[in-house]
């Protein structure tokens, strides 16, 4: 029975899991909405599974150690790759082998490893995971990110953005893997739009490239480090760019198509599934590819309303009620042995 589990999340706050630990709150809000006792509390010792959201601090080595000599079963959730770690913070590139094989050791001590997309359960069989993987995406509250008209308003009022401005917007830290680097070329390329990045700069993440591109965008180019709320990008912006060279799913690629934004992105195959491209999308390789596309886009609104209406339907199967529902029968399969 749903109310006889006692789930305790493992979700500690450390600022290079930002993405992971924004994707465990909203399960975990999910799962409460469900009737399902969730803890977050690191303290907390009364539970009967551990899920696991973050690989760090090594401290929750010992945590993971402790429930597995009391018996109790442990679900990792894989936010985290080698692969889609590479190129967020400073020297990640030269460490990738070391995080492979951490990463590849703290998996292993999982009962079941949850893998966001298929792509991600594939690059950790590559990586010689051997627990049990289930793909479970992480899922969108599409109750929550839907366009709000108020919303948009106050975001371009706040900005300077006037209402008939066409807004291509990015979501995201701001780092050489979301892409910054490639950003100046495809502005400079459409000076009619105004191009918006939405996320924070570290001093952990690259500073010097990082600080390098910001300076080489033209003046079409605004970035904002300020936006608490993502859905206030969404509804402000009017067509939603990615050249992430990597993700394990995509969460604000999905955010945007649930509020209705269409989408320009690097053709990556995480996007398998998600993704159609010409149909619900346009997946680009290049930077010439990249402002061709944003451009049309922008001047054919009956297309960007189709991609709108295919992508809603696509993302049906990443509704967060239907993902909760699925990950309680998980927690009830690996509690009833």
């Amino acid at each position: 029975m749903v109310c006889c589990m006692r789930i305790k999340f493992l979700v500690t706050p450390i600022g290079l899991m930002t993405g992971n630990i924004i994707s465990a709150r909203r399960l975990r809000d999910a799962l409460l909405r469900q009737g399902v006792d969730v803890t977050d509390d690191p303290t907390e010792k009364n539970y009967d599974l551990l899920d696991v959201h973050v690989p760090i601090p090594f401290t929750n080595i010992a945590e993971v150690k402790r429930a597995k000599k009391k018996g109790i079963p442990v679900v990792m959730h894989a936010h985290t790759t080698a692969e889609d770690a590479e190129g967020v913070w400073t020297g990640s590139g030269l460490l990738s082998g070391v995080v492979g094989r951490y990463l590849t050791f703290f998996y292993n001590m999982g009962d079941l490893v949850l893998a966001p997309s298929a792509w991600t359960e594939a690059t950790l069989r590559a990586r010689h995971v051997k627990a049990p993987i289930q793909v479970l995406s992480n899922g969108i509250d599409l109750d929550k990110f839907r366009l709000v008209p108020e919303r948009r308003s106050s975001f371009r009022k706040h900005y300077g953005i006037s209402d008939d401005t066409k807004v291509v917007y990015m979501v995201g830290v701001i780092c050489p893997k979301k892409g910054v680097e490639v950003l100046p070329a495809v502005a400079k390329q459409l000076p009619n739009l105004q191009f918006v990045w939405v996320g924070r700069r570290s001093i952990l993440y690259y500073p010097l490239r990082v600080r390098r591109a910001m300076g080489k965008c033209p003046p079409n180019v605004l970035f904002l480090s300020d936006v608490e709320e993502a859905l206030d990008a969404h509804c402000g912006g009017d067509i939603f760019f990615t050249p992430s060279f990597c993700e394990n799913q995509g969460i604000a690629l999905m955010e945007a198509m649930a509020v209705g934004r269409p989408v320009v992105a690097r053709n990556l195959p995480v996007y398998k599934g998600l993704l159609a491209n010409g149909r619900n999308a346009l997946t680009c390789e290049t930077v010439d590819e990249f402002a061709t596309s944003l451009e049309r886009v922008s001047k054919d609104p009956l297309l960007a309303k189709n991609f709108v209406e295919e992508g809603k339907t696509a993302l049906l199967d990443h509704d967060m009620e239907k993902i909760a529902k699925s990950l309680v029968s998980i927690y009830s399969s690996l509690l009833n042995g």
